[in-house]
């Protein structure tokens, strides 16, 4: 266990020193100011690059990742695919129904599928893991003569993009993380690490090999549309540090982690509704929003999302995960990124607003994302793959390089070690993370005793705190108020507020006492728990700016 946290704490370290060095190498001229603003950056393949004998001899990669025989594995598997199959295995799947999904899969060569909403889990069954197991087995039974795993990805990322809940262990909001790294430095970031271990561990145990966490945007402030708490800070070197840690942790899971939204969704506009505009110039982008995807990239990231922004400094009015210039040119030959990259959701407003059919889907691979992912109509999105690689307007050697790396990455995690995974079994890990995350806001002077609490708050905060305070002793009923502010909650009034998501409900809160702990579920009310009993310290440090002056000393 001390092995593994100093393992973490070192990479973190040297992620960020690494990311230091590419800013004080590349300077003034840094790799946006590289772009060609007048031309497509697309480039000319090289030789090297469209070679697969070149490919089989790349060095021996650091850090988690493909093996160069995996690699060479992955290079003769890919180039083997018909057509037919190669644009299947571009696409991840919008998952409809599980029998149409297992048909593209088997049918149409798809890489993967993507199930969200009420369809993840019935939990209305004695066992509800029981069914989402069983079909993330028919995936990989539906695509098994292919040679290497089907992959099956999950949005994970804590707190309120959670896909699967009970019976796994439930993580708090990625904020935790920034809050915990702010307030404890590389003991947080440990926390961080072993919390997305654990969290890797019981995903990989269900059947999955992917998720698409953690996020490496940096809020905007209570502004933020939809990044809210899943970002872990408005400070990018908080967001760098904590998004190292996260990726340490699926990794040594064995899990397949993808940043996301690449070059960050620092926005005022939700993607989901309509296109954002990015309005950082090329020094901003260079100094803020990159930081945490080159501390990524220095860190071995296996993939990253790209999102639906106009970055305009770049490409302007292009979607970046349309934009040849932002992935290829940006990503792919100035920040040396040889990782997975995957478009955000191909369902959103932001791009089927102007990308209609499956031209969202051949533009996204186009502009050089390996996967595509969730297309509004799956098969009109092959159909037009297909018809776009048989017409050269998606180069096939650019189709087989992208399907090479998604199979390499695929054989990885399937050879890599399983963790014990069983569900609901990493609650310390969790509970560990939330205590080191909470955060004392403000106290009177003396602070009191409490001896007992009446919670008020969402029926599911409020029934997680009574577990966790009859499982510490704490008497339930008059005493002290206690009111849990959740998500949209503009402000409460009680002798504690606590904030169970983002934390600028307690600047308007009405309170002598005033905490922001970042989840909700019954290992953040543990920790919640000790210290309103005085049996823990609230050490965390906001990672937001929420207006108040630091608590008193008493």
């Amino acid at each position: 266990m001390a092995r593994t946290q100093h393992r973490s704490r070192s990479r973190s370290r040297t992620a960020a020193t690494a990311v230091l060095t590419v800013l004080v190498l590349v300077g003034a001229a840094g790799w946006w100011t590289r772009l060609a603003p007048d031309g497509d950056g697309a480039g000319t393949p090289s030789a090297a690059d469209r070679s697969t004998t070149s490919r089989a001899e790349a060095k021996e990669p650091s850090g988690w990742g493909p093996t160069k025989s995996e690699r060479t594995q992955a290079a003769v598997l890919a180039d083997a695919l018909p057509l037919e199959d190669l644009a299947g295995q571009l696409i991840i799947a919008r998952s409809f129904s599980n029998e149409q999904s297992l048909a593209l899969v088997r049918d149409k060569h798809f890489a993967g599928v993507m199930v969200t909403g009420q369809q993840i889990l019935d939990v209305t069954t004695d066992d509800p893991l029981t069914d989402v197991k069983a079909f993330n087995q028919q995936l990989q039974e539906a695509g098994g003569d292919r040679g290497f795993p089907v992959m099956v990805p999950i949005d994970q990322e804590g707190g309120l993009v959670a896909r699967l809940t009970d019976p796994l262990t439930t993580f708090p909001t990625f904020m935790s993380a920034g809050a915990a790294i702010a307030g404890h430095g590389d003991e947080g970031a440990a926390a961080v690490t072993a919390a997305t271990k654990a969290s890797g561990a019981e995903l990989r145990t269900a059947g999955y090999n992917t998720v698409f966490a953690p996020d490496g945007d940096i809020t905007i402030g209570p502004a933020d549309p939809i990044i809210g708490s899943r970002s872990a800070s408005s400070d990018a070197d908080i967001v760098a540090q904590a998004v190292v840690a996260a990726i340490d942790g699926y990794s040594q899971a064995g899990l397949i982690s993808a940043v996301k939204h690449f070059p960050g969704h620092n926005v005022s506009t939700d993607s989901h509704k309509g296109l954002p505009v990015l309005d950082s110039d090329r020094e901003r982008l260079r100094s803020h929003d990159l930081l945490p995807f080159e501390a990524a990239i220095a860190d071995s990231a296996p993939g990253i999302m790209t999102g639906h922004l106009d970055v305009s400094a770049i490409d302007k009015g292009v979607p970046a995960s349309m934009s040849r210039k932002v992935i290829t040119t940006g990503l792919r030959k100035n920040l040396g990124y040889d990782g997975l990259v995957i478009s955000d959701s191909l369902g959103m407003g932001a791009v089927m607003q102007r990308y209609p059919g499956g031209d969202s889907t051949v533009e996204a691979i186009k502009a050089g994302s390996d996967l595509a992912l969730m297309p509004a109509d799956n098969d009109q999105a092959y159909d037009a793959v297909l018809a776009a690689l048989k017409s050269g307007e998606i180069p096939e050697q650019q189709a087989r390089d992208s399907a090479a790396r998604t199979i390499a990455y695929l054989l990885h995690s399937e050879a890599s070690r399983e963790l014990p995974g069983d569900p609901g079994s990493h609650t310390e890990q969790s509970q560990q993370l939330s205590a080191m995350a909470a955060t004392v806001v403000a106290h009177p002077c003396p602070v009191p005793r409490i001896t007992s609490v009446s919670p008020t708050g969402s029926s599911d905060a409020v029934a997680a705190f009574r577990t966790a305070a009859q499982e510490a002793g704490l008497p339930l009923g008059g005493g002290t108020s206690v009111a849990l502010l959740g998500p949209g909650v503009p402000a409460a009034s009680a002798d504690v507020v606590v904030s169970t998501d983002t934390p600028y409900g307690l600047a308007r809160s009405s309170a002598p006492t005033k905490v922001a702990l970042y989840g909700s579920d019954v290992p953040a009310m543990r920790a919640l728990v000790a210290v309103l009993m005085g049996k823990a310290r609230a050490l965390g440090k906001l990672p937001v700016d929420i207006g108040l002056p630091p608590p008193t000393r008493c």
